[in-house]
């Protein structure tokens, strides 16, 4: 796939006998076993693994990034806290269709900013470094990312033969990143989004460009019957979703 950003990274155990029966009888230690790997329940084909193990990072890229620049800037870190909240659940969603289709997870065992793939540890460094420039420079980092990983999003959307509880969480996160696009879009126009709006997460609601109420801004439904973008998919929707989606 061709990717704007880049291409796409217990202990020993004592064991004790009828512990049930209040019996204790010491075996010896075990030698160290290896992290199990997720038991799957269901398989997709190796594509759709890797672009689901993308997805994973991706978004704890945009969480990880959130939260760094909230901290560059307390006195305007509302947006950012709240979109990164957002991002931790897409990051969830992800984690569960690769514990459910038992691939193995890339973020594990992993600090902020630290990716399997060197050249997404460099894009972190790179739109950090860009953030600390100024505020309006943290939004614009905040657009790079939402634009990104629509594009993304779509692009994945696009192969045919998806599971159809892959197909239904990438259109939920796709959603969410059109919100959290065009919350950040507002904030480098110089809006103000209210302390109830700002991730744009309003049950598919985006910014009214003519909006003009106590300098605040409005939220307005988007395109898609009354429901926001992708067709009244919003992001957190009470909608059917399919049996083996994750999210029910």
């Amino acid at each position: 796939m061709n990717r704007t950003w880049i291409t796409r990274t217990a202990a020993a155990a004592v064991t004790t006998l009828g512990l049930g029966l209040g019996i204790s009888v010491a075996a010896t230690a075990a030698p160290p076993t290896p992290t199990p790997t997720p038991v799957a329940s269901a398989t997709v084909d190796a594509a759709v693994a890797k672009e689901l193990t993308y997805m994973r990072e991706q978004e704890r890229l945009a969480r990880d990034l959130y939260q760094a620049i909230a901290k560059l800037y307390p006195d305007n870190a509302t947006a950012f806290t709240r979109i990164a909240t957002s991002e931790q659940r897409h990051f969830e969603s992800v984690g569960l269709l690769l514990t459910r289709y038992g691939i193995a997870d890339p973020a594990a065992n992993s600090s902020a900013g630290t990716y399997a793939d060197a050249d997404l540890t460099r894009l972190y460094a790179d739109l950090l470094a860009k953030a600390k420039g100024s505020l309006t420079d943290a939004y614009g980092a905040g657009v790079t990312v939402e634009t990104t990983d629509i594009a993304d999003l779509k692009e994945i959307l696009a192969t045919s033969g998806l599971p159809a509880d892959v197909t239904q969480v990438l259109t939920n996160l796709l959603a969410g990143s059109q919100n959290h696009l065009a919350a950040f879009t507002a904030l480098v126009d110089g809006k103000t989004l209210g302390a109830a709006d700002g991730t744009g997460m309003r049950n598919g609601r985006r910014w009214s460009s003519d909006a003009t109420t106590g300098g605040t801004g409005t939220w307005t439904r988007g395109a898609g019957a009354g429901a926001g973008p992708a067709n009244g998919q919003g992001y957190g929707r009470t909608g059917v979703r399919p049996a083996t989606c994750p999210l029910r």
